[in-house]
């Protein structure tokens, strides 16, 4: 159950992320055409991303794990 409630969160975090930057693009190309600004914070929020990946991922895989029988 918790390893779900992980991947859950992790999927709304990459949603999250991927209309964030979306946006920041079109706002971009919109606002600002002559000028190419977005790649800047898109670095930011792919260093936060990859750490929330680890931290998740370290947290789902660390529910992996099952009983070990012994015989």
């Amino acid at each position: 159950m918790r390893r779900d409630l992980h991947r859950r969160w992790l999927t709304l975090h990459f949603i999250a992320l991927a209309i964030g930057l979306v946006a920041l693009f079109l706002g971009n190309r919109f606002l600002t055409p002559d000028r190419f600004w977005a790649h800047w914070p898109a670095l930011g929020w792919g260093i936060l991303f990859t750490a929330h990946l680890v931290i998740f991922a370290r947290a789902t895989l660390a529910t992996m794990g099952g009983r070990r029988f012994t015989e």
